[in-house]
């Protein structure tokens, strides 16, 4: 299991970190929405690595699912259903406070697809 030397910094909810700043757009599909990476943190399962999200972001809402995950330090390692269930309630967390693309937080390119599409 990997652990950081320093603690992660981001948005900790659920025993889990989400390094907003650090995540990165990696396809913006039309309307459907767009996926981003961004590293993670499991902080009681000492499990660090970086999560493919799946972000639909409208007036109307935000919804952001885990789509992938990789381990830091063991690549073909599945994540325990304890803990895809502790990411899974961050992630409904991030999108009922619709903190994705919020420009104190994320990065700009992240944060202008998110004001284009009405979710800021």
């Amino acid at each position: 299991m990997g652990a950081t030397q320093h603690p992660p910094r981001g948005l900790t909810k659920n025993g889990v970190t989400v390094c907003c700043e650090r995540c990165k757009c990696v396809l913006a599909d039309g309307n459907d929405g767009f996926d981003i990476t961004v590293p993670l943190c499991i902080t009681q399962a000492g499990i660090t690595g970086t999560a493919r999200l799946h972000c639909a972001v409208s007036a109307e809402g935000h919804r952001v699912e885990l789509m992938q995950w990789n381990d830091a330090d063991l690549p073909q390692t599945e994540l325990s259903d304890e803990n895809r269930e502790r990411i899974s309630a961050t992630l409904r967390f991030v999108a009922e406070q619709q903190i994705c693309g919020n420009p104190r937080l994320c990065p700009s390119q992240v944060s202008k697809i998110v004001a284009a599409r009405g979710g800021r």
